[in-house]
């Protein structure tokens, strides 16, 4: 680790997105890494890979694919969720999907949700639909809130007929032409209440990359998720800085080179050129609470860009496993 800042001891958000900013520009060893990284996210290999595994998943009650570079570079193949948390794997092995874990999986499987069956086996064998009937029960997971919370929001956001959508203008940002989940990672980490710059490949990534759309346009917006609501001001302000963090460093990525910022914007969705002016949205998601959000703070100016704060409230109905309502100012102003 080579800087740090307590969010707690700065209250100015622009204060804390120049900071940020310093510490990219200076040590500046993350844009090879993320050049290669985008790459192997466009490679047609890789692009005709994750689209084999996808046509031969058949879409299953609480399991969801995702993907991220970390998978992709290890060649562990897609990775298969349920409700948000890792249980599986799937790759194509001899032109045959299979299904597999690994010990770390075997011991999470096992404690969350009482799975006790290593797997390595074909998506079509018996030892598969066993699998699959296990997880298409609502499990109680223990102590794995945050990851329903998301898995349930991207399922959300992700609807494409808007009367079935509790908020419109928004979609994930996935690969696969909109039908695998993808967790874009960062060099920084601003899980706690301090935010650290890492030099290695392990540190923090978004919760929920997506785009905005509005007055025509559309944004990108990084979603800071958390599974309890908000109780005070300082509280919403970490979590701000926690999102600002990892906004900072998407919009160096996108305009330290205009090539290779281009092929991340490629890869977000976007088929035109990087606009003259980004608008980034840095966007709290919390349950609903007590603390009720009556004001956002001003916009983080980064050269010719605007990163603006907003927030996402929703309600969980347990029961029925999905969000019943989002209240948001995401369209405001």
């Amino acid at each position: 680790m080579t800087d740090s800042i307590d969010l707690r001891n700065i209250s100015n958000l622009q204060q804390i997105a120049e900071t940020i900013q310093k510490w990219l520009q200076k040590n500046d060893d993350w844009k090879t890494r993320f050049e290669k990284y985008a790459t192997t996210l466009q490679d047609k290999t890789t692009e005709n890979h994750i689209k084999t595994i996808r046509k031969s998943f058949h879409k299953v009650k609480n399991l969801n694919l995702y993907t991220s570079i970390g998978d992709i570079n290890s060649g562990k193949g897609i990775n298969l969720r349920y409700k948000g948390q890792s249980v599986a794997y799937l790759k194509i092995k001899q032109n045959k999907l299979i299904l597999y874990s690994n010990k770390k999986l075997d011991k999470t499987n096992d404690t969350y949700f009482g799975w006790n069956k290593p797997l390595i086996c074909e998506w079509n064998s018996p030892e598969a639909a066993e699998f699959r009937k296990y997880f298409s029960q609502d499990i109680k997971k223990k102590n794995q809130v945050e990851h329903l919370f998301e898995s349930s929001l991207i399922e959300e956001f992700s609807k494409k007929i808007s009367k079935d959508k509790t908020l419109c203008n928004i979609q994930p940002v996935r690969l696969c032409d909109g039908q695998l989940a993808f967790q874009m990672p960062t060099v920084l980490s601003a899980s706690g209440k301090k935010v650290r710059q890492s030099k290695s490949a392990r540190a923090g990534g978004i919760d929920i990359l997506a785009r905005v759309k509005q007055d025509g346009k559309s944004h990108l917006c990084v979603i800071e998720l958390k599974k309890d609501f908000i109780k005070n001001a300082l509280q919403a302000h970490i979590i701000r800085g926690q999102g600002l963090t990892y906004a900072v460093f998407l919009r160096e990525l996108l305009r330290s080179d205009p090539e290779k910022g281009k092929k991340w914007y490629e890869i977000f969705g976007y088929q035109s050129d990087l606009p003259d002016s980004l608008t980034i949205n840095v966007c709290i998601a919390v349950p609903k609470g007590e603390y009720q959000i009556t004001s956002e703070p001003q916009d983080v100016h980064l050269g010719q860009d605007v990163l603006r704060f907003k927030y996402i409230t929703f309600a969980y109905d347990e029961a029925k496993n999905k969000i019943t309502s989002i209240n948001s100012d995401l369209f405001a102003g």
